[in-house]
């Protein structure tokens, strides 16, 4: 009986303890227009992950003051650094204040969202 016990002690500890794998999300690190701040119309936004994205399954909404979605053009990444999601904007930004909702999917298929606001000045 002690031997099954130990047995099982051990199995439990090196299965809690021993496995290794990092399971790690995409964690939202900065963006350009930054969130809280006002600048002139942007031509893109732009946002900075801790780790590579796949444009294809990421990308942002952009939504005005009143809540209407702005037309925005797909995701990318820059080609030398895959952290960073481009997302063009079709039209000059009216001054006010916007809501950019985004979500990303990381190369291990982890997805996350979020969002942010920044105005837009003259």
């Amino acid at each position: 009986m002690f031997k099954k016990t130990s047995l099982a002690a051990v199995t439990l500890i090196v299965t809690t303890f021993g496995t290794g794998v990092a399971y790690a999300h995409p964690e939202f690190q900065s963006a350009e227009p930054a969130a809280g701040k006002s600048s002139p119309s942007p031509k893109q936004i732009r946002i900075l992950f801790n780790e590579s994205v796949i444009p294809q399954f990421s990308g942002i909404e952009l939504k005005d003051q009143a809540g209407k979605a702005v037309a925005t053009g797909k995701a990318t990444t820059d080609p030398t650094n895959k952290k960073l999601m481009i997302v063009p904007l079709k039209d000059e930004l009216a001054p006010g204040d916007y809501k950019v909702e985004w979500h990303a999917v990381s190369d291990d298929t982890h997805k996350v969202k979020g969002s942010y606001s920044f105005g837009v000045t003259r």
